[in-house]
């Protein structure tokens, strides 16, 4: 068996057949994305969406009861997470949002002519608004059933979009499919939950060919470029160090991927002049959180030294980042007044009921930074 065939039979394990229980007869295809959750169409469920009820999932020969965890109404995005509680050792695709015109898809799925699964493949056209971003393809037949399917890119090597309807029953003409960047902006969390996954389970990437490795840049399971991580600098009083530290956790994922440095105070180096230490990272960091309170706000250090390096090489070098830990006075008046804050509704981190939910929102806007400051045009 080739690479190719390799990776096809491992997209296969990857997918299910979805079946609302009351409508047997309404069924179509989801796949694995994470650990004990399956991405599917919408549309494909909505009958028990709307019923509040639980869908029926069969996989490996066997049957499971899967609950819709999220759920994005038709026409568009179309999509919902499903989640199956008792199921979590199984293969999960690679998403990957790059494909370009004439690139050779492939996709399976469970049809009404072929319940027990079925390949087909396409040639993409293209990206469509209709209004909503689509990817178009060619030849290949879209079955009823296929909705939900995974849209391979056999050149990346990564599933590129979901499949959502056919341009014509009984043809060759193709259809379109939901792209995985609206997957991705849809359901962020799955970013991570990927990450985790590919991590720790090498299957996706043994089946891949070394030049589908390069474009989905990973190697031995890391991305490439690692030894290019963007490195972050935490600017914040004592007073909030615990916050700093609660902070640094949730972006742990990103460290241990060697995807971003950092540094902070804490980690002054005993022999060395602590402002030589400040300024020689402030100058080469990509990125500087400002971890604002009204402590740091009466810091005359962190505002005449780091906070004034800081804005002196925003949007030239380098991307500065308020973060609102706790309520602070004249905060539009200060020099980074004007600049961006996350959380983005302007709720101080210590006024969220759930903590933790306000440190996965800027945790994941950080991510977003990050990705975007490691594209080769950036």
């Amino acid at each position: 068996m080739d690479s190719l065939e390799q990776l096809q039979s491992l997209l296969h394990l990857c997918t299910a057949r979805v079946t609302d229980p009351k409508n047997p007869n309404e069924r179509g295809t989801g796949f694995f994305v994470a650990p004990g959750f399956i991405l599917t169409c919408a549309h494909v469920v909505e009958n028990a969406h709307s019923s509040k009820m639980a869908v029926s999932v069969q996989w490996a020969g066997q049957s499971y009861i899967a609950k819709i965890g999220r759920f994005r109404d038709k026409p568009y995005p179309d999509l919902a997470l499903l989640k199956i509680d008792d199921l979590t050792n199984h293969p999960c695709v690679y998403l990957h949002q790059e494909v370009r015109v004439g690139d050779d898809l492939y996709s399976y799925g469970y049809t009404d002519k072929y319940p027990d699964g079925d390949p087909t493949t396409f040639v993409c056209e293209g990206s469509t608004n209709e209004p909503q971003p689509l990817l178009k393809f060619k030849f290949g037949e879209v079955r009823a059933g296929l909705s939900g399917g995974p849209l391979l890119n056999q050149r990346t090597g990564g599933v590129c979009g979901v499949v959502k309807r056919t341009r014509g029953t009984d043809t060759v003409m193709g259809g379109r499919a939901i792209p995985i960047s609206t997957v991705f902006r849809e359901f962020q969390e799955l970013k991570e939950l990927q990450e985790q996954f590919h991590q720790q389970n090498r299957q996706w990437y043994d089946s891949l060919m070394t030049e589908q490795r390069k474009v989905l840049g990973i190697e031995e399971g890391v991305p490439k470029n690692a030894a290019n991580a963007v490195e972050i600098f935490y600017s914040y009083v004592e007073e909030d160090k615990d916050m700093a530290e609660r902070l640094q956790k949730h972006l742990i994922l990103l460290k241990r991927q060697e995807l971003i440095t950092d540094w902070h105070s804490g980690k002054l180096a005993p022999g060395e002049k602590p402002s030589e230490q400040i300024k020689k990272h402030l100058d080469t960091a990509k990125i500087i959180l400002l971890l604002i309170s009204q402590d740091f706000m009466f810091s005359e250090h962190h505002d005449t030294v780091e906070v004034k390096r800081a804005m002196e090489r925003h949007n030239k070098d380098a991307i500065v980042i308020p973060v609102l830990l706790r309520p602070t006075n004249d905060l539009d008046k200060a020099p980074f007044g004007k600049l961006l804050a996350i959380p983005r509704n302007h709720k101080p981190i210590s006024k969220w009921s759930d903590k933790d939910e306000a440190f996965v929102e800027v945790a994941r806007e950080i991510r977003e930074v990050v990705e975007r400051l490691r594209l080769p045009n950036p």
